[in-house]
C-alpha cells in the first residue's frame, strides 16, 4: 500500500507521489513543498518528482530513527 503526498510546482493542480505506507505520519505535504523548493534553488529549474521522494524517504527514515 502507500499514500500521496502533495507539492506545489508553480501550476494551479501542483504534483503528487505515492510514498510507502511505512512512511506515513513522518514526512508531510509540507516537507515535500520544502524540499522542492530547496532543489529548485539548487538546480535552477524544477526538480525530478523521484529526486523528491527520494529526499522524503531519507526524512523519514532519519525521523524514524530518532522518535
Amino acid at each position: 500500500m502507500s499514500f500521496l503526498i502533495n507539492w506545489r510546482d508553480g501550476t494551479r493542480e501542483g504534483r503528487c507521489i505515492s510514498m510507502p505506507d511505512e512512511y506515513h505520519g513522518l514526512v508531510t505535504e509540507v516537507d515535500a513543498d520544502r524540499i522542492a523548493q530547496q532543489l529548485r534553488t539548487e538546480q535552477g529549474k524544477e526538480p525530478h518528482h523521484q529526486s523528491i521522494r527520494g529526499r522524503l524517504i531519507r526524512l523519514a527514515k532519519q525521523r524514524r530513527v530518532s522518535k
